[in-house]
């Protein structure tokens, strides 16, 4: 039929939201017919369980190792029509399966989202990935080998040359340090491939005359520049006087010590599906220097696994492996001619830096692939040809070609990995969306609950009220009571209560305080509670001791008071204050025990509108003429002001943000807000580069008026401010922006379809009123990604998304090449 097929092995645990993102992707992009998730499983050395965050669709990672994993679903007619067998499967293995889905697959789609816990269960033997692959090459036409390599589970695809066309090696000079005579007598000593040409470029200094000589004397072609170094315009200009097929651009201060090394990269080039292949760039003590490049924040590439030790895998041996990438270094990057041509050459705006970011991101723009491959290593002197020079390149010309791509993030980074760390590591303070208010399970639903009352028997008896009161709010559930032995006589005059199981934390005598229970008494009391299977449990005592009490009854919930933030695992929890002296009560402990369990039953309310009765919107017609236009698609209201600076996201990310909604989603944008936002609503519109696309009704909409004027809008997204609960309380679809500064769970917005977006700061909430008394800059508003904010507002726009991965995505034969 038209649903999904997927595949999990025995001891593999699906995530509870799993199954709804997988329809939800696959709802949103019909086009996709293979959809896989991140999972957590073993490392590449086999020690720990970690998060892998994959990375999107990389097809030559995937001839290089089953990343896939789990979990993964695909078209079912797909599968169907590929006549997989269960029996086919257990002898040809999952990876021969994924290979095969993936190829038939129109598009391929990756949620950047854990969803799976990978089990201990490896269905793939070594023997049948090498297998697996030894059948997908001769399946797509590719002539080659598979080999293995030191690491289990990963695997060399090394590819035939189908002719050894001329390479031009492209190397400009200013002759420091004199490793330009290293460079070219170990390419010329050392490098097997038959047919190359050596081409410098002379910016050595007049006074380096004996330099002059050499050069001319041992490359093949000279082109004199003796202008201000510009990399950009020296490597154009030496292209017109190359003959080969192939450019190889390379730095002078490289040397060889590999025979096959451009072997290894041609090998890749040839295809027609690639557009740039780099190297791996080993620093002269054979520390990792460059491994590929991933997009990091303001308009910089990153080198990948820089400082990693040359036989260190990486993070899931991603260092060791061929795989795509958004861009390899300008330091050795091959390049057909004919692309090289077609793409426009080097951006001459870019002098010294960005000059090879710039060009990878044009051949990712035309649906070429970008190849990183660890067979071709080089010793690299890094910044030898141009000591002393500053990184000159133009930051706007730049941004305004590329800034949306880096809003919408490397497809071969996750968005979940570090921008500021180049060992591919998880953020640390990850964005998170926060669902703030209830429902958090329904009522139904809770049909096992254990009350954890380890009191002495007056203390006991409080809480029988609120055990009865319980029992009201989950009539059908069975309440069973973790209690000491002196309480069972009470506990069975309840009929609330169905079962009392008995653990003695006390001593009898509460003089005497806690027992010394060992980490031994707490397993077997695990042992006891967890087979049970309760689907609530809540501790009635506000002192903290207990607390802990709650995490080995092996519940899905908990709920419980919490104390100065440390029991952070409670899913219900209402603050105590503490016994502090001199301090009298004002309410009973009673109510307290009733209150904890009135908000227990407020997590089953399923009512979350907040403004009753329907909004009229304005109609079109009544809206300035400026605005007018917008609504011929669908609009969406941004509200990039807010009424402290400590909640404000900074301009640039709402100007990224709007060109994405408005490149990739089919939407206009409508900026809202009040008088005294007016400067910041015509900073956005003058950074935002669809002007067109924009209109602004900021300090020209009364709070009366604003309802009529969101209710004309299919989407609302805007700072922690007024606005944000208006458009929430609606119902209306809302994301709101939220700072450190105070807690996006208690301050979020509250709607049918209403969510936050935060950084996860060790740092919050901090409550500082005073932007500069943090001092961290705000990072929890800068680093908070536009990335983020966008694929939220993809989902709760609804709308399906057109298919985005660029032409030449799959590398299956020989295909044309195309580029516009």
């Amino acid at each position: 039929g038209g649903g999904l097929v997927g595949f999990l092995c025995v001891g593999d645990e699906l995530g509870a939201d799993a199954l709804m993102e997988l329809a939800l992707a696959r709802q949103l992009r019909p086009d996709s017919g293979f959809i896989y998730a991140d999972e957590t499983r073993l490392s590449a050395d086999g020690q720990e369980r970690e998060p892998f965050f994959k990375p999107d669709f990389s097809p030559d990672l995937l001839l290089s190792t089953n990343y896939i994993g789990r979990p993964w679903v695909a078209d079912a007619s797909m599968i169907d029509s590929l006549l997989v067998a269960p029996a086919d499967l257990a002898m040809a293995g999952e990876y021969d399966l994924v290979l095969r889905a993936t190829e038939a697959a129109v598009a391929v789609h990756h949620i950047p989202k854990i969803l799976c816990a990978r089990g201990p269960v490896a269905l793939d033997t070594d023997e049948a990935g090498m297998a697996a692959l030894g059948r997908a090459l001769q399946r797509r036409g590719i002539s080659g080998e598979v080999l293995p390599t030191p690491m289990a589970g990963t695997w060399r695809v090394k590819r035939a040359l189908i002719a050894t066309p001329m390479v031009s090696i492209v190397i400009p000079t200013c002759a420091a340090h004199g490793y330009i005579e290293t460079c070219i007598e170990t390419l010329r000593s050392k490098t097997i491939y038959p047919d190359y040409e050596i081409i410098v470029i002379d910016n050595i200094p007049a006074s380096q005359m004996a330099w002059k000589i050499w050069v001319r004397e041992h490359a093949d072609k000279i082109v004199d520049m003796p202008l201000a170094f510009n990399w950009s315009r020296f490597n154009n200009t030496a292209v017109d006087v190359a003959d080969g097929e192939f450019v190889l651009f390379l730095n002078d201060d490289t040397e060889f010590d590999q025979p096959e090394w451009l072997d290894a990269l041609t090998e890749h080039a040839q295809r027609a599906a690639v557009g740039v292949v780099g190297a791996r760039l080993l620093y002269p003590d054979r520390r990792v220097q460059h491994a590929g490049m991933f997009l990091a924040r303001n308009g910089i590439g990153r080198h990948a696994f820089r400082f990693a030790g040359e036989h260190e895998p990486g993070y899931f041996g991603l260092s060791l492996t061929q795989r795509n990438t958004i861009a390899v270094t300008g330091a050795c990057m091959l390049v057909r001619r004919s692309v090289f041509d077609a793409l426009g050459r080097f951006d001459e705006a870019h002098e010294i830096v960005n000059n090879d970011l710039d060009f990878c991101l044009r051949v990712h723009q035309a649906g070429l692939l970008t190849v990183y491959t660890p067979y071709a290593t080089l010793i690299h002197h890094e910044l030898a040809s141009r000591e002393g020079l500053e990184d000159v390149y133009d930051l706007g010309h730049f941004n305004s070609h590329w800034r949306t791509r880096f809003a919408a993030g490397d497809p071969y980074y996750n968005p979940n990995l570090s921008r500021n760390a180049d060992d591919y590591r998880p953020d640390d303070e990850p964005a998170e969306s926060v669902h703030a208010g209830y429902p958090l399970f329904r009522a139904d639903d809770i049909q096992r609950i254990l009350v954890v009352k380890l009191d002495h028997i007056g203390d006991f008896v409080t809480a029988l009220p609120s055990i009865r009161y319980l029992r009201s709010l989950f009539p059908r559930a069975e309440i069973s009571v973790l209690a000491g032995p002196a309480s069972r006589a009470f506990a069975r005059m309840e009929p609330a209560i169905d079962e009392v199981i008995e653990f003695s934390f006390f001593h009898s005598r509460s003089q005497l305080g806690e027992r010394a229970l060992t980490p031994e008494d707490f397993a077997e009391l695990a042992a006891r509670l967890t087979p049970r299977r309760f689907d609530l449990a809540v501790d009635l005592r506000k002192h903290i001791s207990t607390r802990d009490v709650l995490r080995h009854t092996g519940a899905r919930y908990l709920a419980g008071f919490n104390y100065l933030g440390q029991y952070p695992f409670l899913d219900i929890s209402l603050e105590w204050d503490g016994d502090n002296g001199l301090q009298r009560k004002h309410v009973h402990v009673m109510d307290d025990l009733m209150t904890l369990v009135m908000v227990i039953g407020r997590a089953t309310n399923s009512d979350r509108a907040v403004i009753r009765g329907s909004i009229d919107a304005v109609p079109v017609h009544e809206l300035p003429e400026s605005v007018r236009n917008l609504f011929g698609r669908p609009v969406v209201a941004v509200h990039p002001g807010a009424g402290n600076i400590t909640k404000q996201w900074p301009v640039e990310h709402f100007a990224a943000l709007i060109d994405l909604l408005i490149e990739r989603n089919g939407v206009n944008v409508l900026l809202i807000g009040g008088p005294d936002e007016v400067e910041i609503a015509d900073s956005v519109m003058r950074s935002v580069l669809h002007q067109g696309a924009v209109a602004s009704m900021t300090g020209q909409t009364s709070l009366v008026m604003l309802p009529r004027v969101l209710a004309t809008c299919v989407l609302y997204i805007g700072n922690d401010s007024g606005p944000k609960h208006i458009a929430a309380a609606m119902g209306m679809p809302t994301i709101g922006i939220h700072s450190g500064v105070v807690d996006a769970a208690e301050w979020g917005p509250v709607g049918a379809r209403a969510v936050a977006v935060r950084r996860n700061m060790t740092c919050s909430p901090c409550y500082l009123a005073d932007a500069s008394a943090c001092p961290r800059n705000l990072a929890c508003l800068r680093g908070l990604d536009v990335t983020h904010v966008h694929n939220l507002a993809e989902v709760l726009l609804g709308r399906t998304i057109a298919k985005s991965q660029p032409r030449g995505f799959r590398d299956f034969g020989q295909q044309a090449l195309e580029v516009p």
